[in-house]
């Protein structure tokens, strides 16, 4: 037997790992879920309840059931599990010394402090759409990814409603990432706020952005809340994730999206 095997199967008898795995778990979960709890109910507080009848205009298609969020929230909070557990093994890892999340913002220096957020969303759109035309492949689509697209109208609530496959595949960005390069915890931290924040509004199933948007030349890079949308309700195209570009680079952008969003976005007559 060799001596990581050796090592690996001490350490799983032993209860104390067990005991800081759980500690661990416990505090990733309440740190994690707090993000995404405060991002979901603030958008859906607002724009759903607070707010309904005056944006009824801009509802993309219909507002979600009670049935829809009971599921939406039910999923989320199995995601959660899913998430808090893929943090706990990496920690392990950056106490191991395999992956580096560094404390001193200049350790690396301030040219990458400053360009590795946005490469880190840059790698995560990459990532999502590549994912996200796998689970779209009928056995994927049928057996995991089926689970999200039971809302054919979202709430924000759906950000996280995940079959667990699809969490873990989805929890991997920044694991993958660290194998690569460091990163700054504050780094690692925003990634994550910007995530949840821009995911949950992706599936408001209100457009809030003006008119207009989606034909400028810089807004038409970003996808939007209705492009989301259009994916949820028809299950093919749109697979983009924070841009346009890889969905227009493949021709996956739905022909009906610019005419979609600028109904919505008209004005009241």
């Amino acid at each position: 037997m060799t001596d990581w095997l050796h090592d690996t199967l001490s350490a799983l008898a032993s209860p104390g790992p067990w005991r800081s795995f759980r500690h661990v778990f416990a505090m990733s979960f309440v740190d994690d879920g707090k993000y995404y709890l405060l991002s979901a109910l603030v958008l859906w507080g607002v724009l759903h309840v607070l707010l309904g009848r005056r944006l009824a205009h801009r509802l993309i298609g219909g507002w979600p059931t009670a049935t829809d969020l009971r599921r939406e929230v039910t999923y989320s909070v199995s995601t959660l599990c899913v998430i808090t557990a893929v943090n706990a093994g990496v920690l392990a890892l950056v106490v191991s010394d395999v992956v580096e999340v560094y404390a001193g913002p200049l350790k690396h220096g301030l040219a990458w402090l400053l360009a590795s957020l946005p490469l880190m969303i840059l790698w995560h759109d990459f990532y999502f759409y590549w994912t996200h035309r796998l689970l779209h492949t009928r056995w994927l689509f049928r057996r995991v990814h089926g689970v999200h697209h039971r809302s054919r109208n979202p709430s924000p609530w759906a950000a996280l409603s995940f079959h667990p496959i699809e969490a873990l595949i989805n929890s991997l960005v920044v694991p993958l990432a660290l194998l690569a390069v460091p990163l700054n915890e504050y780094v690692v931290l925003a990634f994550m706020i910007h995530q949840i924040v821009r995911n949950t509004h992706g599936h408001a199933a209100v457009e809030i952005l003006p008119r207009g948007f989606v034909r400028h030349w810089l807004g038409g890079r970003f996808v939007t809340t209705t492009h989301h949308h259009l994916h949820h309700e028809t299950g093919r195209g749109n697979y983009g994730l924070w841009f346009t570009w890889w969905d227009r680079w493949c021709g996956t952008e739905r022909a009906d999206y610019f005419e979609r969003f600028d109904k919505v976005t008209a004005l009241r007559t």
